[in-house]
């Protein structure tokens, strides 16, 4: 019965709507106007708005365009008819409406309002901002007024504007659903203007109402991370692995923690949690063993990260990575030989592109190898190696500067400048040429060649200014020049880019025994607390102190 009662009256309501917008539309336009005026707008107002709240647009449209052509002063009619042309998607007819409006009323927040929201559909965003304001200036405590704002702010990336409208959504918000999604937004925007403090603090206002909320501790942990503080992010992963159960997302905490225990070089626990991801479904079981084979090589573990590199290139037939990596655990481990038979057995199935880097390879390992000849004086052996080493990459500078150092100890100088200039003309990125110039400076010494000498080391500290030995050494040439105050500046120079250089300090308080004996002493004390064996500096200094050294 009740529902038989609402039909008959959304009737009866309808047949009157009609009959007010008939009355209108078919009335005469002459006779007795005032009378008929007087009949027609006593329920327009009425009629305009139910039919606007049954989203009847299209009549009220109608209805107030046929009404507002005889009675264009009626404001409160063409502010339904401005809502309605909004709700019809008729947005420019809309914003002429209230446009019309705010000539005669520029203070009417409800016209401001849908002006703004024609704005809005038409992407007028700026202008949608300068209307929404108006809105908010007058009523600060409507929420929904607010958050448009806010999001024009973020949409026009107004981020500073934006947050600060955000917060004040925070204060006019009642769920504490809606203020943690307020929180994330704020915190996302933070970051952005880099405030990170600020951004911490939204990420932490929204854990307190979902403490276990996966997003944002991991948000939270990333923003640690890119501020470098590690140790707070791991403390913020490890939190997150007491409630974590999704395997995608355990994935990332433990690869992410992984990856801030290398950072930290605490490579125990990184192969703690690298192990912990052979366990977790999706992970990549054979990059977590090769990074803990090379966690154990960084330990120097070396035996434990080769067995492990060993498995690993038995896994696959195209390993070509990690076979490298193993022919360089062999190579730090002492074992040239077997690192040149792997590389030997890769080169053999190299792409061309792969075949160039193995070559290389080889190259390196046979200079390392001609080291430790160098260092028990083997110096054929050591030849040896150095021309196998060119043999695989003729234009390797560090092979030449080897053989170059290896002539220089056995004061052949002139064989030494020959490989040393070949070093130089084959380091073409100039990656090596400030070592290579202290060579060279030091074999022209040896040789008389002063004048070749000098140009060597002006080389030298033309690519590095802050080479302490290069420096050193050209003190000792204006020292030998008696050129007393440009060897004093160089070599205080040399001092200050390298105050371990005791021959520095020596030099230069050879230079002050002139002119400054207590500094002189306290250049010797200085050398001989550095090198008490110094047997040169003892005996200077109890030259100039000879009642009070002992």
């Amino acid at each position: 019965m009740s529902n038989l009662v609402l039909i008959i009256l959304a009737v009866v309501a309808g047949f009157g709507a009609m009959y007010t917008l008939y009355s209108i539309l078919l009335a005469p336009t002459v006779t007795k106007k005032g009378d008929e005026l007087q009949l027609t707008t006593k329920n327009i107002l009425e009629q305009v708005g139910i039919l606007y709240d049954k989203k009847e647009y299209a009549l009220v449209e109608l209805l107030a365009t046929k009404y507002l052509d005889r009675v264009p002063t009626h404001l409160e009619v063409r502010k339904f008819l401005a809502k309605a042309y909004l709700e019809d998607k008729k947005f420019n007819q809309s914003i002429k409406q209230c446009n019309l409006i705010l000539q005669e009323r520029p203070n009417d927040v409800e016209t401001h309002y849908v002006l703004g929201k024609c704005y809005i559909k038409k992407r007028f965003l700026n202008k949608a901002i300068t209307e929404f304001t108006t809105v908010y200036e007058r009523n600060r405590k409507d929420k929904e007024v607010v958050k448009t704002l806010a999001e024009l702010y973020t949409r026009t990336d107004q981020a500073f504007m934006a947050v600060h409208v955000y917060g004040e959504l925070v204060d006019l918000t009642q769920s504490q659903a809606e203020i943690a999604d307020i929180q994330s937004i704020i915190a996302e925007l933070n970051e952005e203007i880099h405030d990170y403090p600020a951004a911490f603090e939204a990420y932490k206002a929204r854990l307190a109402i979902y403490p276990k909320d996966v997003e944002t501790n991991k948000k939270l942990a990333e923003l640690y991370i890119r501020i470098s503080n590690y140790p707070v992010a791991i403390e913020t992963l490890l939190l997150m692995l007491s409630f974590v159960t999704e395997p995608k997302v355990l994935l990332w905490v433990y690869e992410t923690l992984v990856d801030l225990y290398e950072e930290t070089e605490d490579y125990e626990k990184a192969i703690a949690y690298a192990e912990k991801l052979l366990d977790v479904p999706g992970s990549d079981k054979f990059a977590a063993r090769d990074r803990i084979a090379g966690f154990y090589l960084k330990l120097g573990k070396l035996n434990d990260g080769i067995l492990i590199l060993e498995d690993l290139v038995m896994m696959t037939q195209n390993g070509f990575e990690v076979s490298v990596e193993l022919c360089q655990a062999y190579i730090n481990n002492g074992d040239y030989q077997k690192a040149l038979d792997k590389y030997l057995v890769l080169l053999d199935k190299a792409s061309s592109k792969e075949a160039k880097a193995v070559n290389g390879y080889i190259c390196e390992l046979y200079i390392k190898w001609s080291e430790v000849a160098s260092d028990v004086n083997d110096y054929p052996r050591a030849k040896e190696l150095l021309d196998l080493a060119l043999q695989y990459n003729p234009v390797n500078s560090e092979a030449y500067f080897h053989i170059a150092s290896n002539n220089f100890e056995q004061k052949n100088y002139g064989g030494s400048v020959e490989y040393i200039n070949k070093a130089l003309n084959y380091d073409k990125d100039n990656a090596y040429h400030a070592k290579y110039l202290l060579l060279l400076s030091q074999a022209q010494h040896e040789l008389g060649n002063f004048f070749e000498e000098k140009k060597a080391l002006t080389d030298l500290l033309a690519i590095d200014g802050k080479n302490a030995q290069g420096l050193y050494r050209l003190g000792l040439m204006y020292a030998a020049q008696h050129d007393i105050k440009n060897a004093e500046e160089t070599f205080k120079k040399a001092i200050d880019y390298d105050p371990d250089l005791i021959q520095a300090k020596y030099n230069l308080a050879l230079l002050y025994e002139g002119t400054n004996r207590d500094k002189a002493k306290e250049l010797y004390m200085e050398v001989l607390e550095q090198d008490p064996t110094f047997a040169e500096a003892r005996n200077a200094l109890a030259d100039l102190s000879p009642n009070d050294f002992v």
